[in-house]
């Protein structure tokens, strides 16, 4: 029973979430009614960039516009958002086709309109996962920076037809970390287009002066990944070099600074204050630089930084670098690359950084160094090279799709079959085109249903977190688990898992199975249905922190739930998707992700391989033979020996670690 603060509690937090759909609705449905928001008529694209950011991650897609702007003149090319603060945003800065989504899960024009052959990823959104359903176009990650960060080298790179790397220093990387990803086959190194792009300058080149460019990065959403610098470092970095009359100081905080950590926020204001008293007497010759970051690289002499990508985006100069030494215990640290083997600023000497950059101003052996790594990362640095590799990537992707397609009739995710030129739906076939009042009554609809659905989980969860064990203080929770299922979607989504939860009973009786949910009632059911061990993580921090703990070496995934990517990205494990019998709307392209598909019908290979283009050879197709029923009805014995067959294979095929990480 919910007491009345916690009623009330909930009760305010469904009014917010209310009040800011209804604002975001309103919004797009004034934006949607512009033309140049919605898809030209007839109008296919070549290139479809999926953003589904809010603005204040619009640096993900910024330092892309000069690359795809080049491509434009040879491609139809579009940037899809699904934000419209983020559509209006991007269609100021960019004369790039930008198209809003209608809703943030409505795709239909994708499918119909635009028909890309090509979708470029900056990024590893979670939103990502419905587009990554379609099995007619060729999906890219981009990403938004080169650097050596654990989701750099993340399992989730497995879902993309390729990864376009900077260069070697990525591969190596990968073969590093990923396990049973094809790297020679399923990357192709294009170098860094952006410094190939040229940049106006807001300032003017100060021949009298070292400029000195601060671009720390921001508080990070994890502590594994707390790498800034300013509330550290920061005031006393920018106080030392101002006190220096040979310097100026480009001050280049990361959108993000401040957001989760008050304490961030206050030293950002303060090295702002800094900058503007400095400026009251220094002919506004320091700069704090919110504007597209390019430009930077030709005036600035040094870069101090933070571990980010922004420092491998400054490695392509090869001039003088000083990179920040996190002051976070839990921050993972780089064990390979440059900045490993770089000595890195400490918050403690941090008063002695205008000596330090001095110091490194005159380093000609530091210069050499850090060429040679920067060719290690980016290959060939000359003018045009990058931008050229980029295009001929595109170029190749895009012949290699369409060789497929003329191939093959993709089936659809109804199983129809569609025309080779058309793309196939994800998740439902196209509707009929209807007028605006019907439309009006559907989007009520499932506005009302997804709403019900919203409050049931918040009730759940706040009744929920009352009875629950902390993770930290339960010794069940620790305790390692060699096979996991993993399910995010909500209790109407689990039949299969229901279904198979026989079987896993069966297989812990030799090998300890658990299942970890992120949705309250999806946990009551399965705790009602199962003597399993059953975990909740109450949100993406937890859910990672029981996932690393409980260590297993095979993930069980039965549905497509989009917040299910977040644990594919773990790596040294195997991961199995479990296919059903009933329909064939699983089989898309993000079935690349796993190593080991389970599927009952052999007829199911054959659709999967001719739905994906280019299946990786990688991943094992697996047919559950010798399906008799037993005598309750269930096909357990048959079933558990697929999985214990597929677990042997991962551990004889396991790297030296065990422990499952990101």
């Amino acid at each position: 029973m919910m007491h009345v603060s916690e009623t009330l509690a909930l009760a305010s937090r469904i009014a917010r979430k209310m009040r800011t759909s209804a604002n975001t609705v309103r919004h797009r449905t004034r934006l949607r009614a512009m033309p140049e928001f919605r898809p030209a008529p007839g109008a296919s694209v070549d290139v479809l960039v999926n953003f589904p950011g809010e603005p204040v991650n619009i640096y993900q897609i910024r330092q892309w516009y000069g690359p795809l702007e080049y491509l434009a003149r040879t491609h139809r090319v579009a940037i899809l958002c699904y934000q419209p603060s983020t559509a209006e945003l991007v269609a100021r800065e960019t004369d790039l086709k930008v198209v809003l989504t209608p809703s943030y899960t409505d795709l239909r024009e994708v499918e119909q309109d635009l028909r890309p052959k090509i979708i470029l990823y900056p990024n590893q959104n979670y939103a990502n996962y419905r587009i990554l359903g379609i099995t007619s176009a060729e999906h890219v990650f981009i990403s938004h920076g080169e650097s050596d960060k654990i989701y750099m080298a993340s399992n989730w790179v497995k879902v993309f037809n390729y990864f376009f790397v900077a260069g070697e220093a990525s591969r190596d990387r990968l073969r590093k970390h990923v396990r049973n990803y094809d790297v020679d086959a399923r990357t192709l190194a294009i170098g860094r287009p952006q410094i190939d792009i040229r940049h106006e300058s807001p300032v003017k080149t100060q021949s009298d002066r070292i400029t000195v460019l601060y671009a720390p990065t921001w508080e990070g959403g994890r502590r594994t990944m707390r790498y800034g610098s300013v509330a550290s470092h920061g005031v006393t970095i920018v106080s030392q070099l101002l006190s220096d009359s040979r310097f100026r100081v480009i001050y280049r905080p990361h959108p993000r600074t401040g957001v989760l950590d008050t304490d961030f926020a206050e030293a950002d204001e303060k090295i702002r204050d800094l900058l503007h008293d400095a400026n009251d007497t220094a002919e506004n010759i320091h700069l704090i630089d919110t504007s597209a970051f390019g430009w930077q690289l030709d005036v600035a002499d040094l870069m101090i930084t933070d571990i980010s990508a922004v420092a491998y985006d400054w490695l392509t100069t090869a001039k003088p670098l000083l990179v920040t030494q996190p002051t976070e215990p839990e921050a993972v640290m780089p064990t390979e690359g440059f900045i490993a083997k770089t000595r890195l600023l400490t918050a403690n000497d941090a008063h002695r950084c205008d000596q330090i950059v001095s110091n490194l101003l005159d380093d000609a052996m530091e210069r050499e160094k850090l060429a040679r790594w920067a060719d290690y990362y980016y290959g060939d640095r000359t003018k045009g090279a990058s931008l050229s590799r980029f295009a001929s990537a595109i170029e190749q992707v895009i012949s290699e799709r369409d060789q497929a397609v003329e191939m093959r009739q993709y089936p659809s995710a109804s199983g129809r079959p569609v025309p080779a030129n058309a793309a196939p739906e994800v998740g439902r076939p196209p509707k009929p085109a209807a007028g605006a009042a019907v439309r009006g009554v559907t989007f009520a609809a499932r506005s009302i249903k997804f709403a019900g659905n919203g409050m049931a989980n918040l009730v759940a969860q706040y009744q929920g977190e009352s009875k629950l064990i902390d993770s930290r203080d339960s010794a069940m929770k620790r305790r390692r688990s060699e096979i996991l299922v993993s399910t995010m979607a909500g209790p109407q989504d689990i039949g299969l898992l229901l279904d198979w939860l026989p079987t896993l009973e069966l297989v812990n009786r030799t090998h300890s199975v658990a299942i970890l949910t992120g949705n309250q009632r999806t946990y009551d059911r399965l705790v009602r249905a199962t003597r399993l061990r059953v975990h909740i993580g109450r949100n993406a921090s937890e859910t990672e922190e029981m996932f690393v703990e409980l260590a297993p070496r095979l993930h069980l995934q039965f549905e497509q739930a989009n917040l299910n990517l977040r644990e594919l990205t773990h790596r040294n494990l195997r991961h199995v998707y479990v296919g059903s019998d009933e329909h064939c709307d699983w089989i898309n392209n993000r079935l690349r992700a796993f190593d080991t598909i389970l599927i009952n019908d052999p007829t199911s290979a054959d659709t999967i391989a001719s739905t994906l283009i280019n299946l990786p050879s990688t991943t094992a197709l697996t047919v559950i033979e010798d399906q008799e029923l037993d005598g309750q009805g269930h096909r357990a014995r048959s079933r558990s020996a697929s999985i214990l067959a597929t677990l042997n294979e991962s551990i004889s095929n396991a790297p030296e670690t065990r422990k499952s990480v990101m």
